[in-house]
């Protein structure tokens, strides 16, 4: 089979600080791993990455790739378009791995994906979408509220201070979120608890959830700063992730909502849902991540969906080659 690797590297900044930049960078390392990987497993692979030349090289590339492997979080070096890349596979007909344009626009709008799994029964915090910084926040959300651009991924917008316990906080961190981000912002009730994701492999009807997995705060000097925050994640430490000890009715609680997310959000082949539990352990859909990071937990990279696969015994080279396969059957070629 003939795979090509499509990735961006994002070097002009569109939108937000220019700190953002810095998640965007592990690709650099990912890229040749995988190609590695896959070549070791007999596919022929090529590289590409999405420049502003992209469609026509798409063309060249068409008559002789079976499939692509889409590791594009970006497109023509910037922080930005994500979904222009696999609306052009899919006007070219070429078969992808991951999620479909559709899916990425949906997805990416953290505040519809919430109103949508709300009505198929997953639990949701209160939130509510703020457009302008002279909208009054409504009574019935009560600090400590969380603020985040409504369609940011990789924590991006979600500093440490964005926990926020007062009004003058609140209205602060608006005002910055809606002026870097050029978007809404989603001020949502903070879930004061543990922070759980749950990966899942495959395509309905057949679909693999991996156990779920927690991230530990150690270190956190109080339960406000238990998040997942930009810093957090980017600021070179190792993210603290082990598999979660947790009762088995919620267990499958969680992948049962985890199922539901990725069926209603038609996320494809693979992707990572993230929840909060709060202290009566009531789990709470944070989000649904297409295209969740499959890099390795080497080479100084933190990967939670390749954890999650290593607690069932997944090697990081089957892992790849699952995501792959699964992606091969959708389109009929295996």
């Amino acid at each position: 089979m003939e795979i090509l690797i499509l990735f961006n590297i994002a070097k002009e900044l569109k939108k937000g600080k220019p700190s953002d930049l810095d998640c965007e960078q592990e690709i650099g390392i990912i890229v040749p791993l995988v190609s590695e990987i896959l070549r070791g497993k007999g596919y022929q692979v090529s590289t590409l990455e999405t420049t502003y030349d992209l469609w026509e090289d798409l063309k060249l590339y068409k008559k002789r790739t079976d499939l692509v492997l889409n590791l594009a979080e970006g497109f023509g070096g910037t922080n930005a378009n994500e979904p222009l890349v696999p609306a052009m596979l899919e006007a070219l007909e070429i078969p992808f791995t991951g999620a479909s344009s559709r899916n990425m626009h949906f997805t990416m709008d953290k505040e519809k994906t919430k109103l949508v799994l709300a009505s198929h029964g997953v639990p949701v915090a209160p939130h509510q979408l703020v457009r302008s910084d002279k909208e009054v926040i409504r009574d019935d959300l009560r600090f400590p509220l969380i603020v985040k651009p409504v369609r940011e991924e990789a924590s991006v917008g979600v500093y440490a201070d964005n926990v926020v316990s007062s009004q003058e906080d609140l209205d602060r961190k608006v005002r910055e979120s809606l002026s870097l981000y050029s978007q809404p912002a989603l001020v949502e009730k903070f879930i004061t608890g543990r922070e759980i994701s749950v990966g899942i492999v495959g395509n309905v009807p057949s679909l693999h959830i991996f156990p779920p997995l927690e991230f530990l705060f150690i270190g956190a000097k109080s339960p406000l700063e238990k998040i997942r925050s930009y810093e957090y994640k980017w600021g070179g430490k190792k993210e603290q992730m082990v598999k979660a000890e947790l009762p088995e009715i919620l267990v499958n609680q969680l992948k049962r909502y985890t199922e539901i997310a990725f069926r209603e959000t038609d996320c494809r082949d693979y992707a990572r849902m993230d929840f909060r539990l709060d202290k009566n352990d009531n789990p709470y859909l944070l989000e649904v991540n297409y295209n969740p990071g499959i890099g390795p937990n080497t080479h100084g990279l933190n990967n939670t969906l390749t954890r999650m696969a290593s607690f069932e015994g997944f090697g990081f080279e089957d892992f790849i080659e699952s995501i792959v396969q699964s992606a091969a059957r959708r389109y009929g070629l295996l």
